[in-house]
């Protein structure tokens, strides 16, 4: 019996650090997850099975650990079920159930093998008062969270006819590509860059109803934005990225070109979290953090990967980047890669020793605005034609929303699990004067940012000059942790860096997809 019961909690704990994993579970204590764990049910659920039938009645809801679910709804004289939405780890279905005794409105059929906790509300009620009060509180944040966005979507309704960007939404992605290249407006160069400049100014003479800046008034305090931080959260990748790895995997090349794969997952900052994060899942029990993306390829193997990747990229299709405001998403995509090139190529040029990944870093230092942009989706299309307000993004992220993309970015990468460098790049890469630790990542990743932008690598117009990345404090920390800087002139430096740039631009900025 003892050698049993030790496996039985054994197990037990194991269940417990996945639940801290899913993003339902956030903020619940090892006791309350233990509680949790004995009023409810595990159920493993193969593909295409019926999990919830419509018009039948039943009070159970259901929370998706692991897998994707979808919601289909059957619709007179059609033979096949509709799709309405997909479910993917970490959501929750079924939840009317806890509320009143009424019909099902539609099917839930899993997609993939998924992983699920039924719970029974008599089961709830009967637990421990304070479990009961914090279920309670996620269960009624999820249902706010999907009024929300019901609202939103009848409201895109009714002004379809007045913004064009909600007529992007309904087009398929064929469409919008044909679409964007419309000779209205001037095709974007495949390098970017350099080219690109120019293209710049063209911005402020295509004619565009923006959606309304949000309301200042409306913003809301960190700490309430920080609670709707979740690990799980479904983030926008970028479609072209998005594109080449569904063909590359569909023809089966994935498994046998792993060195394009991990290219592929590295051109994109949702992809490459989402895989460093599955490899430090209590699944592969690491010691050490992983925080390349290549070393967590090699620890969770290519079959996982392209499973990962999988459901990504399907959660994702029901995701729109910036409200659909393409330029906006190139420019953000674009210099996110630019900055991690960047990057690496100063910590070449000063040959100064980091163990970070440079380029992961710098890949990385904005994935906060992906976060603010699921909760305030008319801020950052602004950037289609700044104002002058505009400028300083930092400052008007906290006047407007309520906080800025770096510490949004670290909420999510805290409870995603990356390692300490990329949170420290993500908070202070604007004001590298406050970093304590990794202060080297951190200021070239600030360089890398001031000298993309000053190149036009940046969303929308560049705000930055050779005089901003003079008066960087990055310089004065990277004197500190390398002497031999110390003999260096800066701004002769800077002119010469920027002329190897100009040489270089096309091979930086090559292989970007957008």
């Amino acid at each position: 019996m003892a050698p049993g019961k030790k496996h039985k909690e054994i197990d037990l704990d194991e269940q417990i650090e996945f639940l801290k994993k899913v993003s339902f579970f956030h903020g619940f204590d090892d006791h309350e997850l233990k509680q949790f764990l004995q009023v409810s049910k595990w159920l493993r659920v193969p593909p295409h099975t019926v999990i919830i039938k419509e018009n039948t009645t039943e009070r159970a809801f259901y929370i998706l650990v692991r897998g994707e679910v979808g919601v289909e709804k059957r619709l007179p004289g059609k033979a096949k079920p509709i799709q309405l939405t997909t479910l993917v780890t970490g959501d929750c279905f079924g939840e009317m159930a806890l509320v009143t005794e009424i019909k099902r409105t539609a099917d839930v059929v899993a997609i993939t093998e998924s992983f699920i906790l039924r719970v029974e509300p008599e089961i709830v009620s009967t637990s421990n008062v304070f479990l009961q009060l914090k279920f309670y509180k996620r269960f009624c944040e999820r249902l706010v969270s999907r009024l929300d966005l019901a609202n939103k979507r009848v409201a895109g309704r009714d002004g379809e006819e007045a913004n064009p960007s909600i007529l992007q939404k309904v087009l398929s992605d064929a469409d919008l590509s044909e679409a964007e290249e419309k000779p209205s407006k001037p095709p974007v160069k495949p390098g970017l860059g350099i080219e690109r400049r120019p293209e710049k100014p063209e911005k402020s003479r295509i004619t565009i109803s923006l959606p309304p800046l949000p309301d200042k008034d409306q913003r809301q305090t960190p700490a309430k934005l920080h609670h709707r931080v979740h690990p799980e959260a479904v983030l926008p990748v970028n479609p072209a990225v998005a594109a080449e790895l569904s063909s590359m995997m569909k023809g089966g090349a994935g498994i046998d070109n792993t060195r394009r794969l991990a290219d592929l997952i590295s051109l994109d900052p949702v992809l490459s979290c989402r895989i460093i994060q599955t490899a430090n899942s209590p699944f592969y029990r690491r010691a050490n953090t992983v925080g390349t993306v290549p070393l967590a390829m090699v620890i969770i193997g290519v079959k996982q990967v392209q499973e990962v990747l999988v459901n990504t990229i399907r959660a994702a299709r029901s995701t729109q980047a910036f409200s659909g405001f393409a330029a906006v998403s190139r420019d953000f995509w674009q210099h996110a890669v630019v900055v991690g090139k960047i990057a690496e190529m100063l910590r070449d040029v000063i040959r100064v020793n980091t163990s970070a990944d440079l380029y992961l870093c710098g890949l990385l230092h904005d994935l906060g605005m992906l976060v603010l942009d699921g909760m305030s989706p008319n801020f950052y299309p602004q950037f289609v034609r700044p104002s002058e307000e505009m400028q300083d993004m930092v400052r008007v992220e906290r006047d407007y929303i309520g906080v800025d993309h770096g510490q949004a970015g670290v909420w999510l990468a805290e409870g995603i699990g990356l390692p300490q460098p990329y949170l420290d790049v993500m908070h202070f890469h604007h004001l590298p004067e406050k970093a304590t630790t990794n202060q080297v990542p951190v200021a070239l990743v600030n360089l890398a940012n001031i000298f993309a932008s000053m190149k036009g690598a940046c969303m929308g117009q560049p705000q930055v000059t050779v005089q901003d990345a003079a008066r960087s404090f990055a310089w004065a920390l990277i004197e500190e942790h390398h002497r031999p800087f110390q003999e260096v002139n800066v701004p002769q430096f800077i002119n010469s860096f920027s002329a190897e740039l100009d040489k270089t631009w096309a091979s930086i900025t090559g292989d970007i997809l957008l």
